[in-house]
């Protein structure tokens, strides 16, 4: 069912710190060491922030460490750092990100790979101090709260847990089992009960009296859902990007038995194996999943043991396309009688000050009674059929926008449904301004949302920033108003073609007498031309960039992206 790890960690490890908070990091400039593994053994660790180990003069692992920019936590005493680890499997070239580690394990990582060029030996990533919240075997009352120990995994990782006082993340897992019903839930509802006590829709019943650590900020901006059982390589980009930038994420499986039968759960993500040979869109491109899961020792926590002393497990499992009737996703194997279908994934924002939240005294923080208009999502698109955000357009496009209002509040909404939409240059000059009303004193069921029209402007090549404005003036009481503004940036751009040395759209034997005429002088250029015919990418055009162009022409194979369409920046 799971398989060791030691066979993956080699060659190539970058680790990156950060806090539990920190979004953004930047790397050491330091000078690195190159170090023969002869004069290494295992208990030796070079302390350089970045270096080379080496076996006659070939790489044998690259260590680099990266900073944090120093965000922390409010709590700096219960804040933790995390590392992660990115490196290449020598025998088949796949990349693998792993996330959620911590220094002690770390090292120990670092440790174990030297002793496996050294010594042979092998190792598990297994009790490391993995971030592993563990349910029990006994029927305590979280038998079927799966989703709340993701959750607890997620926060902790993220940060906000600290925020809220917590230690670890089996302190905040026993509190969701006490502010829950022993039943079926979800991340949205957790993540809402943490924060202020409320509950999304659907799911376990909260115990009144329970949550609400930080009231002020709204789940609706922390959790974000991807359905996986349609075009879920597609969605996995966004997951795979966004644990890159610290976010925490939690995979939502549907098992299947033998006999056909299904039941749902819970697991958090912490990494991927991926082919960096095919685009991150592509299937070909994930091949496994590097994940925690509750019920991974969950047998062994019984007879009076507490969870904290249940083993935290790395998990690994490889993935295999899955296509049935409507349904494009990934299956695992998890035993011989159990398979897995990747069924939906959440990820949380890492905590931070730029996280919006709420400041007006006007606003109840209370949805559970008042209602809460969100305005999501907020479409813009070069497309009037497509409800895809784009952030970068050609000039003389019509571009698109469709703000969308929704009530996540439990109460209904009376009042004026008017909406401001302007757009902003960098030099916050407004370059374009509507007013909207939808209706007079409408109601909006809290299940149901707005729509309104979409309108489409047209914008010169530039930077931009659309912004959507709703009851700026707090006429209508909600719990909150931080979220009645939604704002996009984007830009207008040229584009060209690589390879198009006249510019005149399109690719051949043209384009390359052009090069010729202009590296033999007989011949002028535009600004254009430099990008469009720089074929290798060294920065200058040359008598090897027009043989590129003729080989292509001529069919053989290069690797260069000829005749490709590439946007200005």
């Amino acid at each position: 069912m799971k398989k060791t790890i030691a066979t993956l960690l080699s060659v190539l490890l970058i680790m990156s710190v950060f806090t539990s908070t920190a979004v953004f990091a930047q790397e050491t400039t330091e000078t690195e060491q190159v170090i023969d593994i002869g004069a290494l053994d295992a208990d030796t660790v070079p302390d350089a922030d970045s270096y080379t180990i080496v076996d006659d003069g070939e790489p044998l692992l690259e260590v680099t460490r990266v900073k944090e920019l120093g965000v922390t936590a409010a709590l700096e005493e219960t804040a933790s750092e995390y590392y992660t680890a990115d490196f290449v499997l020598p025998d088949n070239g796949y990349q693998v990100y792993l996330t959620g580690l911590t220094k002690n394990n770390v090292d120990e990582i670092r440790q174990a790979i030297i002793a496996e060029y050294t010594n042979g030996k092998d190792f598990n990533l297994k009790n490391l101090g993995f971030i592993d919240a563990e349910k029990t075997w006994a029927d305590d009352g979280d038998e079927n709260m799966c989703w709340a120990a993701s959750t607890a995994n997620l926060l902790t990782y993220t940060g906000w847990a600290a925020q809220a006082g917590f230690g670890s993340t089996d302190d905040l897992f026993e509190a969701l089992i006490k502010g829950f019903a022993d039943e079926a839930g979800n991340i949205e509802n957790a993540t809402s009960w943490f924060l202020n006590g409320s509950i999304a829709s659907g799911g376990a019943n909260k115990i009144p009296g329970t949550g609400g650590y930080l009231p002020q900020y709204s789940y609706t901006d922390l959790v974000e859902a991807f359905d996986l059982y349609n075009n879920c390589a597609e969605k996995l980009e966004t997951v795979y990007d966004r644990l890159h930038s610290g976010y925490g994420a939690s995979l939502s499986v549907n098992i299947f038995d033998i006999s056909g039968n299904m039941s749902g759960h819970a697991i958090t993500l912490w990494g991927f194996v991926t082919d960096p040979r095919y685009p991150k869109t592509s299937e070909e491109f994930y091949k496994n999943i590097l994940i925690t899961d509750s019920d991974s020792d969950k047998y062994a926590v019984r007879d009076g043991k507490d969870r904290r002393d249940a083993d935290d497990v790395m998990s690994l499992f490889a993935l295999e396309a899955f296509h049935q009737n409507e349904i494009s996703t990934y299956r695992f194997s998890i035993s011989r009688s159990q398979t897995a279908l990747l069924s939906e994934a959440k990820t949380v924002v890492p905590f931070s000050d730029a996280v919006p939240h709420e400041t007006s005294s006007d606003a109840t923080m209370d949805p559970s009674r008042y209602p809460d208009i969100v305005l999501d999502p907020f479409v813009l698109s070069d497309n009037d059929k497509d409800d895809k955000t784009l952030t970068t357009f050609l000039p003389n496009t019509d571009i698109y926008y469709q703000p969308h209002m929704m009530n996540v509040g439990g109460a209904d909404y009376f009042g004026k449904l008017s909406l401001s939409v302007k757009v902003t240059d960098p030099q916050d000059n407004v370059v374009y301004e509507k007013d909207f009303l939808y209706h007079q004193d409408v109601t909006v069921n809290a299940l149901k949302g707005v729509m309104f029209n979409k309108e489409s402007i047209n914008l010169p090549v530039g930077d931009y920033v659309i912004t959507a404005s709703f009851n700026m003036d707090h006429s209508t009481t909600e719990a909150y108003y931080f979220n009645n503004t939604r704002s996009i940036r984007f830009k207008v751009r040229d584009q060209y073609r690589i390879g198009d040395a006249d510019g005149n759209g399109i690719f051949d034997s043209s384009d390359v007498t052009k090069m010729q005429r202009v590296l033999a002088k007989l011949d002028t250029i535009d600004e254009m031309y430099d990008k469009r015919c720089d074929i290798d990418g060294n920065g200058t055009v040359s008598i090897t960039d027009a043989t590129l162009a003729l080989r292509y022409l001529a069919r053989l194979d290069i690797k260069y992206p000829i005749d490709e369409i590439r946007i200005c920046d």
